[in-house]
């Protein structure tokens, strides 16, 4: 095993699995070989050909069936594992859009492990709540059901190349998953601690400061998890997650019921916690007041003090502000006499330098004609070169026609004449002077590919020694 798939739901804390993994040695998947794409730009290029439903969008579990891509598109995965050979360390990517592609993977590779994550479908609900998104519950809970149902079917038909886990088990305990992925190490140092979401009450409350804000926020998740509860009591995805509960390679322990009467219970016991840290908060914020408008004052006395002191000296640059006035008016008249009579001597012509002999030889029909040749890297390049000659060849007489009236001086006039000298030693160049050597007759075009051969081969001899 050398690579991992890690698949899960958007509600499955995938992209923290992810992270995870990384801290344990797993590197990042490498764009292709051939085309450069990523494995999220080949997964979504398969998905569009294919026509499929987005899993973010499906309701039901025939919306996420096996794709069979045809071994043209299979080719770009096979392209991204050639892009790849040169890891020396697992390495592998996380994505939700990978379900619907799990059975291509698992045929185009042998070496690939599966690592399907999942989590409570009260979590989808309450992040959808969190997020004030605008979908009705019956669409949240439909969707989780679709996805991991379409996951567990996959699971139960490969389980020898494929992993089961709580993502809330994983990244809690990794210790106990990790063992069943082998190529990852610990990270020293041990595991990294977790950090606060910003954008939560918690987060919030530690920016001001305060102390154990977790316990202000248990309140709110306890109302928002009685709720999920309630919403999925009915609902098909709570026999799906026992399901994956019941089939998981490490499953989680269940979050457990809360009555109506111990979540009223719980949050008065949290409320007296939000009203004393809300007065704390008050306390530091009235504190912040003061110490403001005391800096406020010192200001002010400042500023009076240092008018009553500056006055005299005010007057002072004032008077050299007006010398100085005066002497600027006195230069400026000077500078216009002066102008005048510079208006009045006779001017000679002074002809600016030409620059550009490079170029000029560059834009050459020889040069753009070897430039064609040296620029063919491909059998299918030179297949068509005589096609890409002749296009070349009528693109140089159309901008000669076009600019007939624009004389431009010889090259030798040019201040930078040896750099045309210097061209000319190009292959382009010497290319292109064989080419228009070899085209004024039938036997011309016939021994050219054996003279550009010639050429080139000359061309590498001088740069060797």
């Amino acid at each position: 095993m050398n690579r991992i798939a890690i698949v899960g739901h958007p509600s499955s804390g995938y992209m923290d699995v992810e992270a995870l993994l990384k801290q344990y040695g797993m590197a990042e998947a490498a764009p292709s070989k051939r085309e450069g794409m990523s494995v999220h730009d080949i997964q979504a290029s398969l998905l569009k050909a294919q026509g499929a439903t987005s899993t973010y969008q499906a309701q039901q579990e025939t919306e996420l069936q096996q794709l069979a891509p045809s071994e043209v598109w299979q080719g770009l995965a096979l392209d991204l594992l050639l892009g790849n050979l040169h890891q020396q360390q697992v390495w592998g990517w996380a994505s939700p859009e990978t379900l619907p592609l799990l059975n291509m993977w698992h045929e185009v590779d042998a070496h690939t492990t599966f690592l399907l994550v999942y989590q409570h479908p009260a979590v989808a609900l309450q992040q959808a709540l969190a997020a004030s998104e605008a979908v009705s519950i019956p669409t949240i809970l439909n969707n989780w059901a679709a996805y991991h149902a379409a996951l567990l079917s996959f699971y139960l038909r490969h389980t020898e190349r494929s992993l089961l886990v709580h993502g809330q088990l994983l990244l809690e305990r990794p210790e106990v998953v990790l063992p069943s992925l082998p190529g990852l190490t610990a990270p020293q140092g041990g595991a990294t601690p977790a950090t606060r979401k910003p954008g939560t009450l918690a987060h919030t409350l530690a920016q001001a400061g305060l102390t154990n804000p977790e316990q202000v926020e248990s309140a709110a998740s306890s109302v928002g998890l009685y709720l999920s509860q309630q919403a999925l009591k009915h609902h098909p995805a709570m026999s799906i997650y026992e399901e994956l509960q019941a089939s998981a390679t490490q499953p989680a322990s269940s979050l457990g019921e809360l009555a109506p009467g111990a979540l009223l219970e719980h949050y008065h016991q949290q409320q007296a916690t939000l009203l004393s840290s809300i007065t704390s908060l008050q306390q530091k914020l009235e504190k912040q007041y003061h110490e403001h408008a005391a800096l406020q004052r010192e200001h002010d006395a400042y500023k009076q003090a240092n008018q009553a002191t500056q006055g005299p000296k005010l007057n002072e640059l004032q008077q050299e502000n007006s010398m100085l006035l005066e002497q600027l008016h006195v230069v400026q008249e000077e500078l216009e006499k002066l102008h005048k009579k510079q208006a009045a001597a006779p001017v000679r012509k002074v002809e600016a330098p030409l620059y550009g002999a490079a170029e000029r030889v560059k834009a050459q029909l020889t040069y753009r004609l070897g430039s064609v040749v040296v620029n063919s890297n491909s059998a299918k390049d030179f297949l068509y070169l005589p096609i890409a000659l002749k296009r070349e060849h009528k693109a140089f007489h159309q901008e000669k026609a076009a600019r007939k009236d624009k004389k431009l001086p010889p090259i030798s006039k040019y201040a930078d004449a040896h750099k045309a000298e210097q061209v000319k030693q190009h292959l382009s160049y010497r290319l292109g002077q064989v080419i228009m050597d070899n085209t004024r007759t039938p036997l011309g075009w016939i021994k050219l590919p054996f003279a550009l051969s010639k050429e080139a081969k000359a061309f590498k001899q001088e740069r060797q020694r």
